[in-house]
Parts: C-alpha cells; structure tokens; sequence
C-alpha cells in the first residue's frame, strides 16, 4: 500500500513539473485607436474559452501579459486587481488556489505519506474582458478631440503637442486609481522609453520601482508629437525620468516579453506567446524617388522615414521571435485595407472600420486563437497569480487533482470524488509537492469565502 501511494505521489510530482515547464504570454502591439482591434480579439479569446467550459478569470490563463502604449493600457487593465479598479468585474466561477502543506514528522510520512495540499485561496476575480472595448468606444473622443484641445496661435503645432495629455490622465485615474504596479494580478510588463537618460524602460509589477498603473499606463502611452512626455520621478532610485511612448522601442514588444518571462520563470523549457496586432497597414515607398530630405519626411507622403522605420521594427521582432528555439510565437494580425486608420481618428466610421476588420482578422485566425485557447483551458496551475495578502491557508477536502469548472459549491460537494491539482503562487519553484488521498472536508471559513465568490459567477452574463 505505502509502495502504491509513493508511486502515485511521484507520478502527481512529475505532472506538476511538466506543467510548469510551459508558460503563456498575451502581447498587445501599440497603435493608438486602433487598439480597438485587440480588444475586440480579446473579448472573443475570452468566448472561446467559455465555450469549452472555462470559468476560470481570463487573465489568470496567462503568466504574463506586456504591452507598448495603448497594448500597455489593456496589459494594465486586464492585470488589474479588480476591486480596486474602476471598470466592471468578469463574474467568474470560483477556482481554488493551492499550496505545500507544512512537512510532517518522518514517521507520519512514511505511514501516511506527504500532508495534504492546502487551499491558499479563491483566484481574485478579473475585469470583464468586454469593458476594454468600451475604453475606446467612450472615451476615445475626449483624448482625441476633433477640435484643437489647447489654445489656437499660428506657431501651436509647431511649438507645443497635439493634444491635451489631462483628458488621457483622468481615464487612467478613473480606470487604475493609484494601484500600485506591484499589485498587479498576475506579472505584466509595459516598454517605454527615458529620453533622458537614453535607455528602453520595462516598467513591470516584478520590479516595479514603486510605480503606479496609471504612471506606468501614462509613460508607455505618451506619444511624441501627441502627448507630453511622463515626468516621472523613480520612487527607488530617486531620478527623474522623462518617459516616452514604448513604441519608439518596440511598438510589437514580443522580445522583451519574452527576455522578462525568463527572468520570471527561469525553469520554464517553452514559452507560447500570443501577440496581437493592431492591424497596422504594410508601407512601401520608392526611394528612388525620395527627391532628398524632404521627400523623406513630407507627411503628405506618409512621413517615409518614420514609417518604413517603425515597420522594419516590427518585421525585425516577428523575425527574432520566430527564430527562438524555446518559444511558440503566435501572431494575429491583419490589414484593414487601401485605406489606413490613424491612431487618433475616433470618427465612427473608423471605429466601424476597425471592428469590423477585428471580426475579419478573428476568422482568418480562428483556428490559431482556437488552438491556444485549448492550451490555457487545459492547464490547471496558478503559481503566478497573486493572492489577497489576507488569505488565510486552510486544509482542504480535495484530493489533489483537477475538477471540472463548475461553481464553487459543486466543487465541494464533488470534493470526494473528483480531484484539484495542488498549486503554489508568487513564484514559488519548489516541484517537491505530491498528493495523498483525501484529506478532511473544508473548514467553514474556507466554505464562506468560496460560497461568496460562487454568488458572483451566478451573476456572470451569458454571452452570443
């Protein structure tokens, strides 16, 4: 019997581990409005998870998710922790946490085996996918204002941004709060750029330097020519950083994503990362024909010389990415057509428009997206997700393997005959956790707090 139940524990050891082994990361390319392309292709990434009967919060699927400019304003919103953000819950099913029981004494080991996992919590409930669209939809005309946003003068456009950036400051106060970056879910990551210092920024909840979201959600989203530059003091080491848009670095920041994956999850042997695309369209320009300095910045040709830069950028990552031996790079992108969509045009028609080439980019790429979203439904640890820190561990009632997602009293009642892999969290490497046969049902503390977050999934709307 003991020789049969060490097997077993070896056996659940080695399915962990392999698990382990692989990791998911969701990139959102920056673009301005056109961010309306992937978060449409979010909220079907997030359908098609539902259909095959995944309840789990969307963003815990991943285990990280990065971003440049307005890629990095929906990395921050879907990373958020929902209570304190300002955009509406998913609604999702309870899904139990679990860590390594404290070891027992040789003796009670050799007879019983290893102590049983304990539940560390409720995975926290995330934003609702379908709200990052709305982001867009309602407030993209009070960043991108048709009429001039600052005083009218002769030299304005010459001498000073674009835009108003106190618009764009009050959406990321209403949406963030002053969460701070470290709070984050799960691990995100969003590029920008210190032109004072000249060096690329990864601001990231793994070393967050004491930024908040919005001051995170500002910098990687301050457009030169567009918006000011985020004056940003660096709460760690005390410099003052002048922060642009992380797309004059990596507007697709799929290499970064992954050099910080490697830093998180040092033991990992694959990483699968799905990078969308805002649908930029393909540039092409006849040097020949440049006619010298200012045929190559003439915006009546496009500005040549900053789009075929920013293009040859992107076409660069997509080459590396692809290269990596250790890495699945998935790429959903597509073009809207002849005509190209500005990053500040709000117009409906271009809002129709991208939505419209959202739905189209989704079928060209359904079988992809469909792919992955088996992937993440079929993993069953959480190591990444950060916990409420008020989360008491309680011995648990299940056997140590995965139940179906179904609500959370249902997964008490089946405790004894279905079983929850155990998992730790906050980065806890430790593959030395096996399982034994039931333990003791949960205590009633635990029972209160799955019953509560139960109430919010039945409440989870039902979606086309």
């Amino acid at each position: 019997m003991l020789v049969v139940m060490s097997i077993w524990g070896t056996r659940k050891k080695q399915q962990i581990a392999d698990e382990r082994d692989d990791r998911y990361i969701l990139c959102i390319d920056g673009g301005g409005m056109r961010g309306v392309v992937p978060a449409v292709l979010l909220g079907k990434l997030a359908r098609l998870l539902q259909d095959a009967g995944d309840e789990r919060p969307f963003y815990a699927h991943f285990d990280l998710i990065a971003g440049t400019s307005t890629g990095g304003l929906l990395a921050l919103a879907l990373a958020a922790p929902a209570d304190k953000s300002g955009l509406s819950k998913e609604g999702a099913a309870a899904t139990p946490v679990f860590q390594k029981a404290e070891p027992s004494p040789a003796w009670k080991r050799v007879l019983f085996g290893d102590p049983p996992p304990v539940v560390a919590g409720v995975i926290p409930d995330g934003i609702d996918p379908d709200q990052l669209l709305n982001l867009y939809l309602e407030s993209g005309k009070d960043i991108f204002p048709k009429g001039p946003s600052r005083p009218l003068s002769i030299l304005g456009p010459i001498f000073s941004d674009k835009y108003d950036e106190k618009p764009l400051m009050r959406l990321l106060r209403r949406v963030f709060d002053d969460i701070p970056l470290s709070d984050a879910t799960i691990p995100v990551m969003v590029v920008t750029y210190d032109t004072k210092h000249a060096s690329p920024i990864l601001l990231s909840s793994r070393d967050s330097h004491g930024f908040l979201m919005r001051e995170a959600a500002r910098a990687t989203s301050a457009a030169p020519t567009f918006f000011s530059p985020a004056i940003i003091k660096d709460r760690q080491t005390g410099k003052i950083l002048n922060l642009i848009d992380g797309g004059v670095v990596a507007n697709n920041p799929v290499l970064y994503a992954y050099h910080e994956a490697k830093h998180l999850y040092p033991d990992a042997k694959r990483f699968h990362i799905l990078s969308f695309s805002t649908a930029s369209s393909t540039f092409s320009f006849d040097a020949g024909k440049a006619g010298g300095v200012i045929g190559w910045v003439d915006p009546a040709k496009g500005a040549p010389i900053q789009k075929i830069y920013a293009q040859s950028q992107m076409q660069t990552s997509d080459m590396i990415a692809a290269s990596i031996t250790d890495l699945d790079y998935i790429r959903i992108h597509g073009e809207l057509g002849a005509e190209h969509v500005r990053l500040d045009d709000t117009s409906e028609v271009a809002m129709d428009k991208l939505s419209h080439g959202a739905e189209r980019i989704f079928q060209e790429n359904y079988e992809a997206l469909q792919g992955f979203a088996i992937q993440l439904s079929k993993r069953t640890n959480f190591d990444q997700v950060r916990l409420p820190p008020d989360t008491e561990p309680s011995t648990t009632g299940l056997d140590g393997s995965v139940l179906p997602r179904i609500d959370a009293q249902k997964q008490l009642e089946d405790s004894n005959k279905k079983s929850i892999p155990d998992s730790e969290y906050n980065f806890e490497y430790n593959l030395e956790t096996s399982v034994t046969p039931p333990p003791p049902q949960l205590p009633s503390s635990t029972n209160r707090q799955l019953e509560k977050t139960t109430k919010i999934g039945s409440r989870r709307r039902k979606h086309g």
